[in-house]
């Protein structure tokens, strides 16, 4: 019998945490020993470090956690702290500038949250409390649901974000490894923000499956919509091959409406067991993840592994848009890793992550593990107009000092 591995969220990010604090120091371009930091005290009573140096630049406002607490530091360096007491994580504001979605972690389940970016009252978009219960066969089971990672529409109406809402699936009926097995595995859902709250069943029912996950191995992470385009969106993708002993790791692209519009045609399974509607950008061969848009949609920054100890931030051009109509024809799947053979490597190190584009598409904010902790760096990226190809110029500067949660993403609005 094939064995599959199935984490739950919160076991999977302590393990990578977990895996993370036991290696040493990244060495990578730039340094922070003679920059400006500027320290900032918490209400939990950690501090926060801002670069006031020269090199430390930048437009906006980043979003990020620290202790699970939501904090701004805008262009000129002033940070605010958003939250307190609460388990804060993955900020995301809405493309009009009115709203900050953010999911809060309890025990057993996760809650999808609005407030607006003025600071004001939450709106509770998901719940997912539930309880526990012995289904018909004497079994426990529970409804308690986690969601994560908020991504907003264009238009501002509807929210992606990450669910096992389909846990409780009945896989009895495929039989052999399958049967009553739960499906654990993360999956990609929209739902809209006008007619909250959705507790529980009444959130399942109100959601829109976008992407499927394989069975096994984690499902699906960093959901994105393109910007400016409502049809479609990125994300990244977790599955075992048919033998269940080798890991792919990759970017897939997709019309969030396939599902929808087919009904039938596309299920969740395994690796190669049925139709998908979505094409992989980059190959089998490399771990690829953690996609981040351009303001344009046209470049696509991402996180590749080098080796065992080493990752690198990259970018890539955006595929044609006709890859994602027909995404199981053999000239679109080949069509669609064209530009990953074209990829820039921006910058490498031993744990790089969660990169963010400015509002202007002129640097990359990214983690970055130094000193034992994580925090927050800035490159400086240009693109040549003839080749498309990105490079960094300077070194990266290291923007925040006393670190920043890791598995949480951060956000770049303007």
């Amino acid at each position: 019998m094939k064995r599959y591995r199935f984490l739950s969220w919160h076991t999977f990010f302590l393990l990578a945490l977990v895996a993370l604090s036991v290696q040493g120091c990244l060495g990578i371009g730039g340094s922070s020993s003679n920059q400006n930091f500027k320290q900032v005290n918490t209400s939990t009573g950690s501090h926060i470090g801002i670069n006031n140096g020269n090199q430390a630049l930048y437009k906006g406002k980043i979003y990020f956690t620290q202790n699970r607490n939501l904090f701004v530091v805008d262009g000129n360096r002033n940070i605010t702290q958003l939250t307190k007491n609460a388990d804060v994580r993955d900020p995301a504001i809405s493309p009009n500038g009115k709203w900050i979605a953010f999911v809060e972690r309890f025990t057993n389940y996760a809650d999808l949250i609005i407030m607006s970016t003025d600071n004001g009252p939450w709106h509770t978009i998901i719940g997912g409390g539930g309880h526990f219960y012995a289904n018909s066969g004497g079994f426990i089971q529970n409804d308690f649901y986690w969601v994560g990672q908020p991504s907003w529409s264009p238009d501002s109406s509807h929210l992606l974000f990450l669910s096992d809402f389909q846990k409780n699936f009945d896989w009895a009926n495929l039989g052999g490894d399958f049967a009553a097995a739960p499906f654990v595995d993360l999956q990609v859902f929209s739902i809209s923000i006008n007619h909250p709250p959705y507790n529980g069943a009444q959130a399942k029912a109100a959601s829109q499956i976008v992407a499927y996950a394989d069975y096994g191995d984690g499902g699906n992470r960093d959901p994105m919509y393109r910007p400016k385009n409502p049809n479609q969106i990125i994300y990244t993708h977790y599955t075992y091959d048919k033998t269940g002993t080798t890991q792919y790791i990759q970017l897939y692209l997709e019309n969030p409406n396939a599902i929808a519009a087919n009904p039938g045609k596309y299920s969740p399974g395994i690796e190669g067991s049925g139709l998908d509607p979505a094409v992989a950008l980059t190959p089998t061969s490399v771990e690829s993840m953690q996609p981040d848009f351009s303001p344009d949609g046209n470049s696509i920054a991402y996180i590749r592994r080098i080796d065992s100890t080493h990752s690198g931030l990259y970018v890539m051009s955006t595929p044609t848009a006709s890859v994602t109509s027909n995404p199981n024809d053999p000239t679109a799947v080949k069509a669609a890793l064209v530009p990953y053979a074209k990829s820039s490597l921006i910058v490498s190190g031993q744990f790089i992550s969660q990169p963010v584009w400015s509002p202007d598409g002129k640097q990359i904010a990214y983690l970055s593990y130094t000193n034992s902790e994580f925090d927050i760096w800035l490159a400086n990226v240009s693109v040549d107009p003839k080749t498309g190809v990105y490079k960094m110029s300077g070194s990266p500067v290291q923007l925040t000092q006393g670190g920043v949660d890791a598995d949480s993403r951060p956000f770049w609005t303007a």
